[in-house]
């Protein structure tokens, strides 16, 4: 194969990842055929296995595409709160609580059930293991100047694991039943408790 064709090969490659990432988070991994990625990429079905041994190897790859996505949005929004002195924490609760297109659904939810139900093969699943301890860890990432080892600084991490696991848990009841009231309600006294759990008592 010469350069260009190798250059062509290894283009439509990440394409074809860049788009299963895409539509695996908007109507997850049992919703999207190989036939339906490949369409969408102007390719056929027989291309496919020119550069993937089957859809699992594929959805691994599209699932850490899709959290090295959502940790450059999540560093965004902390660069945001740094410019403008803000809580780095509270400030991601509220976009992502605010974010509710189907489009940049959260890998955390767009690839669960395929991991709960075995429809990702373990390949994808250890992808989606970590891609979520990443996402937890940039939730917790803090300036250095704010780090320490005293118990008031593990206590507030221990807040935090419950402020973000509340998080994803109103994310997903948000995107199951919509914005009804108590859905709004349970929303607003999450980015209470995000606002309030670094400030001292």
């Amino acid at each position: 194969m010469g350069r260009s064709s190798q250059s062509k090969a290894k283009e439509n490659r990440a394409q074809i990842v860049q788009t299963a990432s895409r539509l695996f988070r908007e109507s997850g991994v049992e919703g999207v055929s190989v036939a339906q990625i490949m369409a969408a990429n102007n390719m056929t079905v027989g291309g496919f296995y020119k550069h993937f041994d089957s859809k699992d190897a594929l959805i691994a790859e599209a699932c850490s595409m899709a959290f090295d996505h959502a940790l450059d949005a999540w560093e965004d929004v902390y660069n945001r709160a740094d410019a403008a002195a803000q809580d780095r924490a509270a400030s991601l609760v509220r976009q992502y609580l605010r974010n509710s297109s189907a489009k940049r659904r959260c890998p955390l939810l767009a690839f669960a059930s395929g991991v709960s139900t075995g429809e990702v093969s373990q390949s994808g699943a250890e992808a989606y293991e970590t891609g979520a301890k990443r996402l937890l860890d940039k939730f917790l990432d803090e300036p250095a100047g704010d780090r320490d080892d005293s118990t008031q600084s593990k206590a507030v991490d221990s807040e935090a694991l419950v402020i973000f696991a509340a998080m994803i848990g109103a994310r997903l009841l948000a995107q199951s039943v919509g914005k009804s009231p108590w859905i709004e309600a349970m929303e607003a006294a999450i980015n209470l408790a995000a606002t309030r759990h670094r400030k001292p008592g």
